[in-house]
């Protein structure tokens, strides 16, 4: 793929597109992304951005300059469906609060009586009394939006929603299977030349007591999704036949992050898989590891380094720190830790014999077993992300 050819990540609601949204971002400048493309209270043309996301319609691919690499991913509807009855009736207040930002007016004003009528109806009583806002959230979403803005006006279960999503879907670089979680990262990663990807962080997911709903109920969803259904079978059919296409031998060499003077920020592509997105912090940028193990692929002008540094802003507790270790080409690095005035510095030689592949390329790999949730140290957090440390920078000279 051409580094500068942008990527459009088409986010469905409730298909895992918040925990997927930052391990795809980090393969992007941290400049060059657009989040929540559909928001009301930013920027909603892609303009300059590498990476772009939103709950939008298959037709915002049309607004980049250049045109995007296309994924999505797609849930077995009737999951889905019942995913999204439970979040949209779990929201807090803080989490309304934000939403009132995010959407129209009328928007979040279905979003706030679907949660308030659903908590106080139950489902049989939701779906019969409040059909016409029930189905606006709930009824073949996935085929509205794969059809795009130009079918906003049909109703959710006319049949000319369906072969407009299917023209688009056929034009989709990659649409993934949420239940084949693997086999999706395997392949976009085959496909964008990333190598490894994943672990996936579960975001956003519901908390509380999943609803239990009877047949009758069921039976009203399954009829209001026909269409997604279909859309799915199909979706399912073109995901096989990209992964038997895929070649056999063994993936080519990763793509690396090239460091200017031997440095690397997290403002950079993160090429590499075990991170968490990107966070901006006390004027600068952190990357949060998501796994024990987490890797980085770089490559260095100055061929062979001889020194390894780095700054960890924040480690999860010093049982983490004393259990990490560090890899350069395979080569374990023998480290000096010490603390510093913004975060804990990292030191250690490299071997000449870790660079006998390629003087060029530093496949660096992080193990850090000791992981903690926020959680962990004050139970009221909303945080519930596993961490170990945070990446600030790292020279190799």
């Amino acid at each position: 793929m051409a580094a500068e050819k942008p990527f459009f990540f088409l986010h469905i609601r409730k298909t895992a597109g918040v925990s997927l949204r930052g391990l795809l971002a980090n393969r992007f400048p941290a400049d060059r992304i657009l989040f929540q493309a559909h928001s009301v209270s930013g920027p909603r043309q892609p303009n300059d951005a590498l990476f772009a996301t939103g709950h939008v319609g298959f037709d915002y691919a049309r607004q980049f300059k250049a045109a995007p690499t296309i994924f999505t991913v797609l849930r077995e509807p009737m999951a889905r469906s019942m995913s999204a009855y439970d979040f949209f009736q779990s929201h807090s207040e803080t989490f309304l609060r934000h939403l009132a930002t995010e959407l129209t007016e009328e928007e979040y004003q279905g979003r706030s009586r679907f949660q308030q009528r659903a908590r106080e109806l139950g489902p049989a009583r939701f779906l019969a009394e409040e059909e016409k806002l029930a189905r606006h959230w709930l009824a073949n979403v996935q085929t509205r939006q794969l059809a795009g803005a130009a079918f906003a006006d049909c109703p959710d279960d006319d049949p000319q929603l369906l072969d407009a999503a299917l023209q688009n879907l056929a034009e989709v670089d990659l649409a993934g299977i949420l239940e084949r979680e693997r086999d999706t990262l395997h392949l976009l990663g085959r496909i964008m030349g990333w190598g490894a990807l994943g672990p996936l962080p579960h975001l956003n997911s519901t908390h509380g007591r999943r609803s239990e709903l009877d047949a009758g109920c069921r039976h009203i969803l399954q009829s209001w999704n026909e269409l997604d259904l279909r859309l799915y079978v199909e979706a399912c059919r073109l995901f096989d036949q990209k992964l038997r296409a895929l070649p056999d031998e063994a993936d080519t060499t990763a793509i690396a992050t090239s460091l200017i003077g031997g440095r690397f920020t997290p403002d950079q592509p993160v090429h590499g898989h075990g991170w968490h997105e990107r966070e901006y912090f006390a004027d600068r940028w952190l990357c949060w590891n998501s796994a024990p193990l987490a890797t980085l692929n770089l490559r260095v002008r100055t061929a062979r380094p001889s020194r390894f540094k780095c700054l960890l802003s924040h480690v999860f507790s010093t049982h983490t720190l004393d259990r990490l270790g560090i890899a350069l080409n395979g080569h374990r690095l023998d480290l000096r830790k010490r603390a510093v005035s913004d975060g804990i510095l990292i030191e250690g030689d490299i071997a000449a014999t870790a660079w006998t592949a390629d003087a060029h390329r530093a496949a660096l790999t992080f193990d850090c077993p000791v992981l903690g949730s926020p959680r962990d140290l004050d139970p009221a957090s909303l945080d519930a992300r596993q961490l170990g440390f945070a990446l600030a920078w790292l020279e190799l000279v």
